[in-house]
């Protein structure tokens, strides 16, 4: 099953994740996997730690999911194993995962960012 999707139709107008459960969960989903595609070059794809949502015969699939970045700058998140859990995501650039992940800070620089 291919979903197409644009995170910015899901995000309020600070680029915030949604608070409603449900959609929180699919968020979230779609910004791992911008996470790990965001500073991909583009034709160069990466296993993620991000498991497969398909069940083919009624089986939880194994698989991992695998992102790839596009010549159009469009990233695709795929499985391997079963073939069956795919999506393309575009619009993904000024998103807060575009960068790929935060940079580490140190323990005590903490109560500073509140």
């Amino acid at each position: 099953m291919l979903l197409i999707v644009d995170p910015n139709h899901w995000l309020d107008a600070d680029g915030n994740l949604p608070e409603e459960p449900r959609l929180r969960r699919r968020v979230l989903r779609v910004a791992r996997f911008i996470e790990y595609g965001g500073p991909l070059p583009e034709g160069s794809l990466r296993e993620t730690l991000v498991e497969c949502n398909r069940r083919p015969h009624r089986k939880a699939c194994p698989g991992l999911m695998w992102v790839r970045k596009e010549p159009d700058d469009s990233i695709v998140a795929f499985c391997m194993i079963c073939k069956q859990d795919e999506m393309v995501i575009h619009s993904w650039q000024e998103t807060l995962w575009a960068e790929g992940m935060m940079e580490p800070i140190l323990e005590r620089e903490l109560p500073a960012l509140h």
